[in-house]
């Protein structure tokens, strides 16, 4: 990768124009990050100390190394840690001049490097790798030849700054607002390898409906979605179906839906009706109820709560109440399989470390572009092994990939 320039670190210097990643350069080679350097104008126009290439992959290194050790700087010196400067050595041997070399910038040069690049480059890595990578046939993606496909969404703890607060106010009690200002975000991710189709972001106080409708453009024919009690309403259902995407969504135990046929298999016909006349007729949607009964090694018998699911598979022959029921189950694997880069820095820090909304941006593009890159990890192991992508560890996927960071040798 070459970045033109004449001032700043010599093109003799110990900095190669080259840096391995490992897994995250599969996903995003280093001529994908130079187009959208270019394409969003944060290229660098002189040769830095850090140039804009190697933050973008240090942004996203931030998340593959966690924890309390895992400050700017020693994030960087994984990054770099097993660059092979062949330049070096040759410059030694001949007892040159070139020792002065290249060092590990300081902390607060790493976040104005972050705050030079913005949020918008690791945006577009993220849009270009985002896509289902389950292939037909995989156990756990498709039911009936549609795609799984989950929606949900968490929040994430951000620095209390001003600037935070300002932008993502958290919520608030009598005893005073919560200890961090909070994001929240919703996803729509292939079931079982936990692909990410899109994602989307905003303050705490925006509705994971309102979030999910910006993933509207991501659904199409062939995907059958599902989600829980917080994001069914006769407009988000309206809007989802006419993408083409079918939905298994659970209703809350307060939702009113008056039955207007029962089936043959016990599941009945009811009309999700609008709120107000104006929203559009009613939608004739299929209302599984059911219950999960089970027994302990010790006999002791139990029984879930009632389970309410709203689908426009209205075919009961088609589509069985079992099959529907032991399909939605696989919406909690949207949350769990994100969760685990929700690690907290450390007890009573925040998730995220920006300051400021901008910084927050880029951190979240940043977590959902590394989560795709080992979600595209998991899609082809599965394929080549055969393996279920859910039988995958997406936690062993994670440290392969920080293990593989700065384990191979390239040239400068």
């Amino acid at each position: 990768m070459g970045h033109d320039g004449s001032e700043g670190l010599s093109p003799e210097g110990w900095l190669p124009d080259r840096v391995t990643v490992g897994v995250l350069t599969r996903v995003y080679p280093p001529e994908l990050v130079d187009r959208v350097l270019a394409v969003t104008d944060t290229a660098e126009v002189r040769r830095r100390l850090l140039p804009s290439w190697l933050v973008v992959y240090f942004v996203l290194a931030l998340w593959l190394f966690r924890g309390r050790n895992c400050g700017y700087v020693q994030v960087l010196a994984r990054l770099t840690s097993g660059l092979h400067f062949q330049r070096r050595a040759a410059v030694l041997a001949a007892g040159g001049a070139g020792g002065a070399g290249w060092s590990l910038p300081a902390s607060p040069s790493l976040g104005e490097a972050r705050a030079r690049i913005g949020s918008d480059p690791v945006r577009m890595l993220f849009e270009h790798a985002a896509g289902p990578v389950g292939v037909e046939g995989q156990a756990g993606v498709f039911l009936h030849g549609l795609r799984l496909v989950q929606i949900d969404g968490s929040t994430c703890d951000l620095p209390d700054t001003q600037a935070n607060r300002a932008f993502f106010p958290g919520p608030s009690n009598a005893g005073g607002p919560a200890p961090f200002p909070k994001v929240r975000w919703v996803i729509a991710a292939e079931a079982a390898t936990g692909a990410l189709l899109g994602a989307s972001f905003g303050p705490w106080s925006t509705g994971e409906p309102a979030l999910a409708r910006d993933l509207l453009g991501q659904l199409g024919p062939g995907m059958l979605t599902l989600a829980d009690r917080n994001f069914l309403s006769h407009r988000l259902a309206g809007e989802v179906l006419a993408t083409g995407a079918h939905l298994l969504w659970r209703a809350k135990a307060t939702f009113t839906l008056a039955p207007v046929h029962v089936l043959d298999d016990g599941s009945y016909l009811a009309e999700l009706t609008p709120p107000r006349g104006s929203e559009g007729p009613p939608l004739t949607m299929r209302v599984i109820e059911y219950t999960v009964h089970s027994t302990t090694a010790g006999g002791d018998e139990s029984s879930s709560e009632l389970f309410c699911l709203v689908t426009d598979l209205l075919d009961p022959e088609e589509w069985s109440m079992l099959d529907l029921a032991r399909a939605y189950p696989t919406r909690w694997g949207c949350e769990t399989v994100i969760g685990h880069h929700k690690t907290d820095l450390g007890e009573g820090r925040p998730v995220l470390r920006s300051k400021d909304p901008e910084g927050v941006a880029q951190e979240m593009w940043a977590l959902f572009a590394v989560h795709q890159a080992l979600a595209r990890l998991i899609g082809v192991a599965a394929d080549t092994t055969g393996t279920p992508p859910d039988r995958i560890s997406f936690r062993r996927a994670l440290t392969a990939a920080s293990d593989s960071i700065g384990t191979a040798a390239f040239p400068p």
